[in-house]
């Protein structure tokens, strides 16, 4: 037991440093702070490293953090809102070579930046919960905790996009950071189109997690037998 829990923190702590090459690679190459900074890639990015940091600061006063209620709401968001960036740039931002925040034409999806910020990260998280976690702490009740950071993002966009703020990607500077909130180009029919199908998408999911959560519970107890 004691040799896992060490194995865990190990892990996490490469969690960290991925993270942060994942975030510093961006920092690197961007001219616009304000820009990078309101992709909601580098934000959900950010989540992950403040939670694992958080992690072990808590666990220091409360050495049994990782096996109470609010750690398990709190690991549930984090692998919603990192598994959302994972699947919204495999699915609708890959095949156009999206890149946050570069000022001159790219096709190289495949640079240091992206790879651990899409990739490397939220798999990354994942495998933590599927080792280290304790299965069946997953439930219903918690979606709406999971459901939070997503939902906040597009306000903060508009509230970016109102105050002046730009994104920079391939093709030059945009008002909003992907096509879907762009309420220029799509209306706001469109906008409220692809956010009843992000919200409904994102709950269906989360249960599914929950049921997953729960499967994995129950192997488990079927192998003690």
């Amino acid at each position: 037991m004691y040799s896992k829990r060490r194995f865990s923190s190990a892990f996490k702590v490469t969690i960290i440093l991925c993270c942060l090459i994942g975030i510093l690679s961006n920092l690197i190459k961007t001219t616009s702070l304000a820009s990078i900074f309101s992709f909601y890639t580098m934000q959900s990015n950010l989540l992950v490293l403040v939670f694992y940091l958080g992690y072990f600061i808590i666990r220091k006063f409360r050495p049994n953090f990782d096996n109470s209620n609010v750690y398990y709401i709190l690991k549930g968001a984090v692998i919603m809102a990192i598994f959302l960036t994972f699947v919204v740039y495999n699915i609708s931002l890959k095949q156009l070579d999206f890149m946050m925040d570069v000022r001159t034409s790219s096709s190289n999806i495949l640079n240091l930046s992206n790879i651990f910020v899409h990739f490397i990260n939220p798999i990354l998280v994942f495998i933590d919960y599927i080792i280290f976690d304790e299965k069946g702490r997953f439930k219903p009740k918690y979606i709406p905790a999971w459901c939070i950071f997503p939902a906040l993002y597009p306000v903060y966009v508009y509230t970016y996009a109102y105050l002046g703020g730009r994104f920079f990607g391939v093709g030059g500077s945009k008002k909003y950071a992907y096509f879907f909130l762009d309420i220029d180009k799509i209306g706001i029919d469109g906008v409220i189109g692809y956010l009843l199908l992000f919200t409904i998408s994102f709950i269906m999911v989360s249960f599914l997690v929950v049921k997953f959560d729960g499967l994995l519970k129950k192997r488990k107890e079927r192998k003690k037998h």
